[in-house]
């Protein structure tokens, strides 16, 4: 729905980014494939960088350090991975984020369609 806006009747940012906040809150959870291009942790949270593989973009990913703990092999800077997130958008700050609650390395990811139903021929 297209906000009725003109130069004599604005909207306050305030009324923007709650706009956006909800529209965003109401996406689902997606499965997100990047390379890890910056990792910190800071106490019990981990704040990832992830970049597009092809295009020049990236995503701030936030998760609980257990998440990261939790992922075989450990992944570090440059990894390739998928993320199983929620896409958040914080209004104070007006930022987009995905809130991770599973990593997975690219590649050792079996589950996949393609994978499960594949015959191996020698």
């Amino acid at each position: 729905m297209a906000l009725d806006t003109s130069p004599e009747a604005p909207v306050p940012v305030r009324t923007i980014l709650r706009l956006t906040s909800e529209w965003i809150g109401r996406l689902g959870r997606v499965w997100v494939e990047g390379q890890i291009a910056e990792l910190t942790r800071r106490g019990s949270t981990v704040f990832l960088t992830l970049r597009d593989p092809v295009a020049a973009v990236s995503v701030r990913v936030i998760c609980p350090r257990t998440v990261l703990d939790a992922t075989d092999p450990p992944p570090a800077e440059g990894a390739r991975v998928l993320i199983w997130a929620k896409p958040d958008f914080n209004t104070n700050r007006g930022s987009f984020s995905l809130s991770a609650t599973e990593i997975r390395a690219v590649g050792i990811v079996l589950n996949r369609p393609c994978f499960r139903n594949c015959v191996v021929s020698s």
